[in-house]
């Protein structure tokens, strides 16, 4: 009994100590307390890397209860778009349902609903917004994502490596990026996005490796801006259940264009330089 209480105990200190890095490391910190699902300890590293985000969020997730504790910055993100992410590496949380391709893509270890192929498709794509649990509490079945739906959150997750300046996660997910690319399956595209599949497949190629092949933050800036106006073919082509934000800056080569999956300016090509410089010049969706 004495052993219990006392990792019991040891394990209330970690995490006291882990909120209060947490708190030190955001500024305008703001702590909730959220339900995300999960497989055990196994989906532990992937749920806290898809919520947790330099200098704005920071998630820690437990298995036993199904909650996690988020500290964000309030003036930088917000609840929804941290539950966002999380949906969109493959978990149903208490605010969206996750895409179901991206969930068969879980490690094995990782599926907690069961055998992917067992689950129904439907004709919506993912990230679903939750609307309620059905009358025993369990979460409907989760929607079909568009098949490019993995290359859109690498670009995404580069834009926000960009934005933080931060060389070495640009060039770890430019290397996602790259397989991303070259794991598209044709076949199961939508008949729009098939046809501009076709038409910029090769300059895509390209970019990616372009961008993986870049040294330093500078460059892996210079090679985001073509990037970025052939993932605008493609996301327009496609049809996505939350908005994309087609933004503007006018001071980086003469003009240069990103897109976020958040609303509001933050500047990939300078970061703290000039963070909001820019604006929207299309919302997507």
């Amino acid at each position: 009994m004495q052993s219990t209480k006392n990792i019991f105990l040891a394990l209330l200190m970690g995490l006291a100590t882990t909120f209060s890095y947490a708190h030190g490391q955001i500024k305008h910190s703001k702590t909730v307390t959220v339900s995300i699902r999960g497989n055990a300890s196994a989906c532990k590293t992937l749920i806290e890397e898809a919520g947790s985000q330099k200098k704005q969020a920071q998630l820690t997730w437990d298995a036993a209860t199904q909650k996690a504790t988020l500290v964000y910055n309030s003036h930088a993100t917000t609840k929804d778009a941290v539950l966002k992410r999380v949906a969109l590496a493959g978990f149903d949380n208490e605010s969206y349902y996750a895409p179901l391709e991206i969930y068969r893509s879980l490690p094995e270890a990782c599926k907690y609903k069961g055998d992917p192929e067992t689950l129904p498709q439907q004709a919506h794509t993912g990230p679903t917004p939750m609307q309620g649990r059905t009358p025993t509490g369990s979460i409907p079945e989760v929607a079909t994502a568009s098949a490019l739906e993995p290359l859109y959150k690498v670009y995404f997750a580069i834009n926000n490596a960009l934005v933080q300046s931060d060389d070495k996660a640009a060039a770890q997910k430019a290397t996602q990026l790259n397989a991303a690319v070259k794991a598209v399956k044709m076949d199961v595209l939508s008949k729009n996005e098939h046809q501009v599949w076709m038409t910029v497949m090769g300059d895509l190629q390209k970019q990616a490796a372009a961008l993986q092949s870049a040294g330093g933050i500078e460059k892996q800036r210079a090679a985001f801006g073509p990037l970025s106006e052939t993932i605008y073919k493609l996301i327009k082509a496609s049809s996505l259940p939350y908005k994309v934000y087609y933004n503007h800056c006018p001071m980086y080569k003469g003009g240069a264009n990103w897109l976020s999956s958040e609303q509001g300016i933050k500047n990939p090509y300078y970061g703290s330089k000039m963070l909001t410089c820019g604006s929207t010049k299309e919302t997507l969706q």
